[in-house]
């Protein structure tokens, strides 16, 4: 009789262990139940929210309304570079006045000016280049005539930005009349004053 008895009550707790919430029916308790049905459920959750988090911050980032959260030190000495990572990016705004943009081709063109050429690689992500672009505009028009200045997308033009070693944006070259060897190299952004110190010292040595 008792080896009868020993298989049912094996075979019914190990029913218990496998399903908790069962076990709970059947002693009454309810809400413990639902809180173990609900359990599974919960990272399933989570995970959902989790992806419609990052959709949210990729939609951001592609309509531009992170730039916002670009840091202000150009208030100080200067804005740090960026290094560039590749992702969405907004329409391109192409820079228009005393500063041109260029591609390949034109870069080529304005080393043959005859003119010191004073090239801004940058990017539309890149909030520190979006900082530097009223500055070059006025650098551009005081050095009008006597500097070319230049912009070159690098994203745009990759070959150039691979042949110059362009690590960081902003990145600042500087060539002198007829020649396409680089005076020198500068990395981040500048107040129009210090920009301006900064081409004459190096395109016009004393």
């Amino acid at each position: 009789p008792l080896a009868q008895v020993l298989p049912p009550a094996r075979f019914s707790l190990h029913r218990q262990q496998r399903s908790p919430a069962m076990a709970f029916r059947r002693l009454g308790l309810r809400g413990a139940a639902r809180r173990i049905a609900v359990r599974p459920v919960l990272p399933a959750l989570l995970a959902v929210l989790a992806t419609l988090l990052c959709a949210a911050v990729g939609t951001l980032r592609a309509s531009g309304s992170a730039a916002a959260l670009a840091p202000l030190s150009l208030a100080f000495a200067g804005a740090s570079p960026v290094r560039p990572v590749r992702g969405a990016q907004p329409p391109t705004v192409r820079p228009a006045g005393n500063v041109q943009q260029a591609s390949a081709t034109e870069f080529s063109l304005a080393l043959e000016s005859g003119m010191p050429v004073v090239v801004d690689f940058y990017a539309d992500w890149c909030g520190p280049c979006k900082m530097l672009v009223p500055e070059l505009e006025e650098v551009a028009r005081r050095l009008q005539g006597k500097v070319k200045i230049i912009k070159i997308d690098s994203d745009a033009e990759p070959e150039l930005a691979s042949k110059y070693r362009i690590e960081a944006l902003p990145t600042l070259l500087f060539f002198g009349a007829n020649s396409d060897k680089p005076l020198g190299k500068f990395e981040g952004a500048l107040m129009r004053d210090d920009l301006q110190k900064l081409v004459e010292k190096t395109v016009f040595p004393a």
